[in-house]
């Protein structure tokens, strides 16, 4: 049986939460507003699981927000022609579920996605290799296979930045360092953030000592080996940039916003979710580097956002919108960290800029209704 809908229908896939709650996703409101502007173009939206779905009857049990009484409410839907995929994970055996589900869907010919999701960031980052003027912003990157791969990294440099290849909101980070002492034996530090966002620092006396820690706090988790870059502000506080790019209502990509996200005292990162602030970048930069150079830095930071969406989505397949992580060195040296497909909007509402904010809401939107339109494969 297929159930009708008068409208187009735009999927929400979310990744279902475990523990007991109201409804069984995050970001509602986000979503709420997505459903509002969704009604003002004439689409529907839903949101839902992928776990919900009845593969015979191509139905899903979904959730739709009431504006008249406020509510969500859960109700079966066919499934959408169009998903915009905003599933995140916690665990690798969620991933592997979601991945079945994922390909079950791609096989579907009637069924488009907004965007597909980046893979790691080492997959990432080979793609962003083949372009010459975008690798002089890389940082050097390798892939921890082994202990003896850090070891051989340390060789030759006294600091080093691990990250996991799938981690998010710097969850696991952590900058390593070896300091020489005085009677030549080498001591350890770590500093950094654990799986529960957390800050700690460790020392240990020697690299044996180092390594066991290490190795049982990195798990089976694919870790990647990285240049560790000097991003702090003048008064050491850890800072990035976030750049917002999104395709709009014709296809096109273009910048919804690019704002400072600054890491509390003491931190490595400098993600909100870690307790970090925001600002808007060009104040920011004019506080830090003064005028001429900032407008330089700005200059850079719009051309590499402009240039990396469509080298990305050129090698990987369609792509909706992505967070793209800037660095500024010490020296001012830019440097291209992350690019994520799956991006919050949580920088905006900190700024308080509302026309950001929205926009940035908006536009999935918008491209959706792009889509349906242009009947895009």
């Amino acid at each position: 049986m297929r159930l009708s809908t008068e409208r187009p229908l735009l999927g929400i896939m979310v990744t279902e939460l475990q523990r007991e709650r109201e409804l069984p996703f995050a970001s509602a409101d986000f979503y709420r507003h997505l459903t509002s502007v969704g009604a003002s173009r004439g689409l529907n939206v839903i949101v839902f699981s992928p776990n919900r779905i009845d593969w015979q009857q191509l139905t899903v049990r979904g959730y739709s927000y009431v504006k008249e009484t406020k509510k969500w409410v859960s109700k079966l839907f066919p499934l959408p022609s169009l998903i915009y995929d905003r599933c995140f994970f916690s665990s690798k055996s969620s991933y592997e579920q979601y991945r079945s589900y994922a390909r079950k869907l791609h096989e579907l010919p009637h069924i488009r996605f907004l965007g597909y999701g980046l893979g790691g960031k080492w997959d990432v980052g080979q793609m962003l290799l083949r372009d010459s003027a975008i690798r002089a912003y890389l940082p050097e990157t390798a892939l921890l296979a082994s202990g003896s791969d850090l070891r051989n990294w340390l060789q030759t440099r006294d600091d080093v930045f691990l990250k996991p290849q799938g981690g998010s909101q710097g969850k696991g980070a952590l900058h390593l360092r070896k300091v020489n002492s005085a009677n030549g034996s080498c001591l350890f530090h770590i500093k950094g953030r654990n799986g529960q966002n957390r800050s700690f620092e460790r020392s240990f006396p020697n690299w044996n000592a180092c390594w066991h820690w290490l190795r049982r706090q990195i798990g089976s988790r694919p870790y990647l080996l990285q240049e560790y870059l000097h991003l702090h502000s003048s008064d050491g506080m850890a800072y990035d940039v976030r750049s917002l790019m999104q395709k709009n209502g014709h296809g096109l990509w273009e910048n919804t916003g690019m704002a400072v996200r600054i890491g509390k005292p003491g931190s490595i990162t400098s993600n909100l979710h870690g307790g970090g602030s925001a600002e808007e970048a060009a104040g920011f930069l004019a506080r830090e580097f003064g005028d001429a150079k900032a407008g330089e830095l700005l200059a850079t930071l719009g051309m590499l956002s402009a240039r990396i969406p469509p080298l990305l989505e050129n090698h990987h397949g369609r792509l909706a919108e992505l967070g793209i992580d800037l660095g500024i060195d010490t020296s001012g040296r830019v440097w291209v960290l992350e690019v994520n497909s799956k991006p919050g909007r949580t920088i905006f509402a900190r700024l308080h800029n509302e026309r950001a904010r929205v926009k940035s809401m908006a536009n999935p939107i918008y491209y959706a209704e792009f889509l349906l339109h242009k009947k895009l494969g």
